[in-house]
């Protein structure tokens, strides 16, 4: 635990130092560590002591790249929390003793500075540290976790700190808790996992705070529609050995794998104002509910063809595509579309190219699924976020043709 607190107190000096000279500091601290444990590079099956020199020598590029341009109190603040790792319990404490962490060092960077700040912001900051950093702990991996963690917050922090919406405290609160008990329920209902959970957590605040309620409960019809399709026919997919896994709760890859695309849309309709990214948001829920629901439905199937040459295929397979699977993709695409002109999210005239490019969606997600999917370039969760992201793509510029 030494060598974490040594980190946590260079990155509190850090607060009032030169980046400079920070970055010499480091170095110097990396240096005489691995002199001390012989240096090691592996980022699988490391050691305790293999695991701090690994976070001491990342710390020390993020620090220089301070030098650079990168915000300092991004950096140093994921630093500091390396830290909180070693007082990790479980979920809730985790998102707990995390954010208050990040909130102490935000707090201070920013009130040692003499920077004005409003709260609101940086409660946002530190809430989405505290759930990337849970997240992270509760992913069962042999990885690094502590040079797992400095990536994950550094990467967040600075994003949402670029990004980071104007809202007041009541409204971050609101959209907090309203996720997180959303994702809860999930959890109790076995619709999600753990880091479903915590990953759906940071979605939805997200979602809220760039955009507004409603757009929560377009991506919600999709976690709630696709778990409800799942259990289709699910005695026949366990008996072919390709049901989802604890009855299709939700884990971390697939949340993201299918909501950072949508999201991706809905931030940008939020700083920016365009409309056109509503409907490509729109867009890339449907071809992900779309894909689930044909994915579910044609893995019942008997005739599955593979796409790419409409050979006759084991249901399952990457990249196949059935009849009944091909009404259910459809079917997803138009609900998604009517749910949101319900809400007055998208226009009458928009729904054509909503369901147009989510249908293509879909196809493409096919496409990657029977080709780099199955030759391992891709995993499932990489292509699903191709596949709703060219979704989305697709729908932006068909509502940019003149008409």
């Amino acid at each position: 635990m030494l060598p974490a607190v040594a980190l946590a107190a260079i990155a509190l000096i850090a607060i009032k130092l030169d980046s400079r000279f920070v970055v010499g500091l480091l170095a110097l601290s990396t240096l005489i560590y691995a002199r001390k444990i012989g240096v090691s590079l592996k980022l699988r099956n490391v050691t305790d002591k293999e695991s701090y020199f690994n976070a001491y020598l990342f710390s020390t590029f993020l620090a220089a790249l301070c030098i650079f341009g990168l915000s300092k109190d991004v950096v140093f603040a994921s630093i500091f929390l390396v830290l909180i790792h070693n007082f990790r319990k479980n979920a809730l404490w985790d998102i707990a003793i995390y954010t208050t962490a990040a909130l102490i060092y935000f707090l201070s960077y920013y009130t040692l500075n003499g920077i004005e700040v409003k709260l609101a912001q940086v409660f946002f900051l530190s809430l989405a540290g505290g759930l990337t950093a849970a997240l992270v702990e509760s992913v069962d991996t042999n990885a690094d976790k502590r040079l797992t963690l400095l990536v994950a917050l550094s990467t967040v922090f600075t994003i949402f700190k670029l990004y980071i919406p104007s809202a007041s405290l009541p409204s971050l609160t609101f959209a907090f808790l309203f996720s997180f008990l959303v994702s809860l329920l999930a959890l109790y209902a076995k619709v999600a996992d753990e880091s479903g959970l915590m990953s759906a957590t940071i979605v939805g605040t997200t979602l809220i705070l760039f955009t507004d309620i409603r757009f929560f409960a377009v991506i919600l019809l999709f976690y709630a529609l696709g778990s409800v399709i799942t259990k289709y026919k699910y005695s026949v997919k366990l008996e072919r050995g390709i049901a989802e896994q604890a009855g299709g709760a939700r884990g971390y890859a697939n949340v993201f794998g299918n909501s950072l695309a949508p999201l991706f849309f809905a931030v940008h309709y939020g700083v920016l104002g365009e409309e056109t990214f509503v409907a490509a948001f729109v867009a890339a829920v449907a071809a992900a509910l779309a894909d689930t629901m044909a994915s579910e439905v044609g893995k019942a199937e008997e005739n599955v063809y593979l796409i790419t040459n409409l050979e006759r295929v084991k249901p399952g397979t990457s990249g196949g595509v059935s009849f009944k699977g091909e009404l259910a993709a459809l079917v997803g695409c138009i609900v998604t579309a009517l749910l949101a002109l319900a809400l007055g999210i998208v226009e009458l005239n928009t729904l054509f190219p909503v369901v147009l490019s989510s249908f293509i969606g879909v196809h493409v997600d096919s496409l990657l699924g029977a080709t780099l999917e199955k030759k391992g370039y891709l995993t499932n969760s990489a292509v699903n976020f191709f596949g709703t992201l060219s979704a989305g793509i697709i729908c932006v510029l068909l509502l940019s043709q003149p008409p």
